[in-house]
C-alpha cells in the first residue's frame, strides 16, 4: 500500500501487531472518490464486549495500480469475535456494519 494522506498507518512492527486491514473503499457515480473525510469507529460486541475505538484513518492506494484502488483505513489488530463498525464520510450520516471473526 500507499499512503495518500492522513494519518500514518499501523506498521507491523506496533505493538500489539496488526493482524487484519479494515477498510472502505468509497465511489461516486461509480469512480472512486481520492479525497474525503472519513472517521471510523469499530467496537467488539462479542465474547468480550469492547469500547468504542477510534481508527486513524489513512488514505491510501495500492502500489504499483493507479488511484483506482484508493481506500480509506488503516491496520487493526482484532480478536475472533463478533464486531461493529460506524463509518462517516464528509460528515454525511454515518454507515454501520456488523461483521465476525471466526478462530
Amino acid at each position: 500500500m500507499v499512503r495518500g494522506g492522513g494519518a500514518m498507518p499501523m506498521l507491523l512492527s506496533h505493538s500489539p501487531r496488526p493482524n487484519y486491514h479494515m477498510v472502505v473503499f468509497i465511489e461516486r457515480d461509480r469512480k472512486p472518490v481520492e479525497k474525503a473525510n472519513v472517521t471510523m469507529l469499530y467496537k467488539q460486541l462479542a465474547p468480550r464486549k469492547g469500547t468504542w475505538t477510534l481508527l486513524p484513518v489513512v488514505r491510501m492506494h495500492v502500489a504499483g495500480k493507479s488511484l483506482a484502488t484508493t481506500h480509506f483505513g488503516n491496520n487493526v489488530n482484532l480478536a475472533p469475535g463478533d464486531y461493529e463498525i460506524i463509518v462517516v464520510v464528509n460528515h454525511n450520516a454515518p454507515t454501520d456494519f456488523h461483521f465476525e471473526l471466526g478462530n
